[in-house]
């Protein structure tokens, strides 16, 4: 009997790992998707921060620091993606 419960505490452990290195690789792909996707480009000879290319809002109309409102846009994004887990 605690051979078989060996192997159920075994099978359990190995499964445990595999979800927890699939979070991790999750989180890691969402963060990178979110550096990729919510940048600051030049457009039109203006800073925008932009989705994937498409400038969205003019760095100058923004009365905080751009690096902020980057990382706090990305968090809001990664935030969007885990909701509705798109």
């Amino acid at each position: 009997m605690k051979f078989i419960e060996a192997i159920g505490q075994w099978f359990r452990k190995v499964r445990e790992q595999y979800h927890e290195e699939r979070q991790q690789k999750r989180c890691h792909y969402l963060d990178n998707l979110s550096c990729e996707s919510i940048n600051v480009t030049e457009f039109n000879g203006r800073l925008h921060i932009s989705y994937k290319g498409v400038p969205i809002v003019r760095v100058d109309d923004l009365k905080g620091k751009a690096p902020e409102i980057l990382a706090q846009s990305r968090e809001d994004y990664l935030a969007w993606k885990a909701k509705f887990n798109a």
